[in-house]
């Protein structure tokens, strides 16, 4: 069995004290088998080698030249490295919490999504310049460099973004900031609410026209995003809340009953929660 460890605990209170911190010597990933949540935005800039993980129960390979933005709060069980090299950049919690020019990110929801895309050789040295210019940032002594790291941050977070939508055909963003905002709602009401036509109030909105908004900012309408952070909801709790039995968890989740959490889950993941249950035990 792999030795623990976790650099993001062990540089907690460095990370807190600094608000951005650039680790560029990783090599391997952070806790071995078993669950691990960070408070952390972390962006991760793959050199070389690989890594298989788990990502809120989706398993996913990062190679070279891979980007993966993990915005706070998401599972991550990480398998096996080979070769592995990686720059990684990590806000606090504290920081990310307060400066809405990271948190409130047009590509979240494509990174909460899936994390993690291809960069061009062209766009690994473009982002890799950016890294380099944050890091100068960062070794400053005699100034207070939160403001222009803040800022260098904002310009990476966009420009990956950018990267992202130029590589895989994701929809034009709009000048809205509808989205981001209806992404935070989800992860405050979606126990409780499931419905769009709750989100569309929150807005003064018809169900309809905000659906067809979030739809034209993220592309995909309203219900898809709640039906999917619904389900990694369930997911995270199946395999964490060992002692809940799965009436309580369809509870915890808002639903009336084990019949219809059941029904929802195995249309949103092809089986049964007591199958995804004994499936994440071996």
């Amino acid at each position: 069995m792999e030795k623990r460890f976790d650099f993001l605990s062990l540089m907690s209170s460095e990370i807190n004290e600094k608000g951005i911190v650039v680790l560029d010597t990783i090599d391997r990933m952070p806790v071995y088998n078993e669950p691990y949540v960070s408070p952390c935005y972390v962006i991760a800039i793959n050199h070389a080698g690989k890594v298989n993980v788990e990502y809120d129960g989706l398993a996913m390979t990062f190679t070279p030249h891979d980007i993966a933005v993990v915005y706070p709060n998401h599972e991550l069980f990480c398998r096996n490295t080979s070769h592995y090299k990686a720059t990684l950049i990590v806000v606090s919690e504290g920081l990310f919490t307060q400066r809405a020019s990271i948190n409130t990110s047009r590509g979240r929801f494509w990174h909460e999504n899936m994390p993690h895309f291809h960069l061009t050789d062209s766009q690994y040295a473009d982002i890799m310049s950016i890294v380099r210019s944050l890091q100068t940032v960062l070794r400053q002594k005699d100034i207070d460099t939160s403001d222009f790291a803040v800022w260098q941050m904002h310009i990476l977070s966009t420009l990956i973004s950018s990267f992202r939508s130029e590589n895989e055909k994701t929809p034009s963003q709009s000048s809205s900031d509808l989205s981001p905002r209806f992404y935070q709602a989800i992860k405050e009401h979606c126990r409780q609410h499931h419905d769009v036509g709750f989100y569309a109030d929150l807005f003064c909105l018809t169900p309809k026209y905000f659906s067809t908004l979030i739809q034209t900012e993220t592309g995909h309408p309203a219900g898809h995003w709640i039906r999917q952070h619904l389900a990694t909801q369930a997911k995270i709790m199946l395999r964490t809340e060992k002692e809940m039995r799965l009436n309580e968890i369809a509870d915890e989740l808002g639903f009336p009953d084990l019949a219809t959490f059941s029904r929802y889950f195995r249309r949103e993941t092809g089986i049964s929660p007591s199958e995804y249950k004994l499936r994440v035990k071996s």
